[in-house]
């Protein structure tokens, strides 16, 4: 097993609890036919909005024509969006105040947008965060772990020192093509956490 030296979290499912089941919930409150509702996170506009190349307006607009709810304000649709996420995992927060503590973190990397990202610093600031929509790439992106690193002052042949802690396995993958170590975190309460602190002991990066 790599044996590195610094964590590098990811952010949603992992530190901030969030479910689209809520968003879908508001959405179908307001009108949104149940067979459209889960496009509002798959259509192209969010992913084009997760790398900054769209504005929140323009987003919006976006959503209500592939939801075909002309009738849904941008502030409606802003609000069914905050709300997926609700709450700060508390217990992964000691885990990471812990490693920081040790030296042992290395910073946050997550793929957002702006308006996930001001709803993160409702929560809690985290100080070091490489954030998609700031960078235009994802973890997934070709050559965005290049920047990523410089982002943390950091170059290509230090990745096998990183550990990236991520619940998805994508971004785990594709970490690893480029020479980071990883761990699938698993986001369900109380047994993620324990599961992380065992991974964390094991590689010798927690007492």
């Amino acid at each position: 097993m790599d044996k590195p030296e610094k964590v590098l979290f990811d952010i949603g499912n992992v530190i901030l609890r969030a479910t689209h089941q809520i968003t879908f919930a508001i959405l179908w409150e307001l009108g949104v036919r149940p067979d459209k509702v889960a496009l509002f996170f798959h259509q192209k506009a969010y992913g084009e909005f997760a790398l900054g190349r769209i504005t929140g307006e323009q987003f919006a607009q976006a959503t209500r024509e592939v939801l075909e709810a002309p009738w849904l304000t941008d502030k409606q649709i802003r609000a069914a969006h905050d709300a997926h996420i609700y709450m700060v995992d508390d217990a992964v927060m000691e885990v990471i105040r812990e490693l920081d503590h040790k030296k042992r973190l290395l910073g946050f990397v997550t793929t957002t947008n702006e308006w996930q990202t001001e709803r993160e610093h409702q929560f809690l600031d985290l100080g070091s965060v490489v954030r998609s929509h700031e960078i235009g790439m994802t973890k997934t992106s070709v050559n965005a772990w290049i920047m990523i690193l410089q982002q943390f002052k950091m170059s290509m042949d230090q990745a096998p020192s990183i550990l990236l802690v991520d619940d998805a396995s994508a971004n785990n993958a594709f970490a690893e093509t480029v020479g980071l170590a990883t761990y699938q975190y698993d986001p369900r309460p109380i047994i993620g956490v324990e599961k992380l602190i065992a991974e964390l002991r094991e590689r010798q990066l927690l007492v």
